[in-house]
């Protein structure tokens, strides 16, 4: 017989409910600010690039901060964070996509937020587009990310 689910301690759920929490609230920024900033493509709406930076600034930031902090705790609860301790594949995933995806993340938001500046007077397309394009990574490599939280490989 397999194991249908494993039993964890009650005081893992917390900080495992923050960890998703912020996880979904950044991927849900993304998204929001990619189909924004893709539809600004072409400069012909500057509220759309507004919208993008707003949704990066405001919702995918705070996701981050949030998701991460959660993953050092839960991680630390676990004991992950131990030297002798191998941590699981998806563990180290999830720490691989996370500290450059800050990078990236900090990158289109000041794209977009140039954009938008930009954006009333018609310019700022190409830092809009630079933007899109970081954001579609981020959604990428978290949308692998969470497959790889989803489906801990070996």
């Amino acid at each position: 017989m397999t194991v249908l689910a494993a039993i964890r301690p009650d005081a893992w759920d917390l900080p495992l409910f923050l960890h998703i929490l912020g996880a979904i609230t950044l991927v849900g920024g993304l998204i929001l600010a990619g189909t924004a900033l893709a539809g600004a493509w072409s400069g012909a709406a500057p509220a759309a690039s507004r919208l993008g930076y707003r949704a990066l600034l405001l919702a995918a930031l705070p996701g981050w901060i949030v998701m991460r902090g959660a993953a050092q705790w839960i991680a630390d609860k676990e004991g992950y964070t131990a030297d002798k301790v191998k941590t699981p594949s998806w563990v180290d995933i999830g720490f691989i996509t996370s500290e450059p995806g800050l990078l990236f993340l900090i990158a289109a938001t000041v794209l977009a937020a140039m954009a938008s500046r930009r954006a009333p007077e018609g310019g700022g397309r190409g830092q809009g587009r630079a933007a899109a394009v970081l954001v579609g990574l981020l959604i990428l490599a978290y949308c692998f990310t969470m497959w790889a939280m989803t489906t801990k490989p070996v």
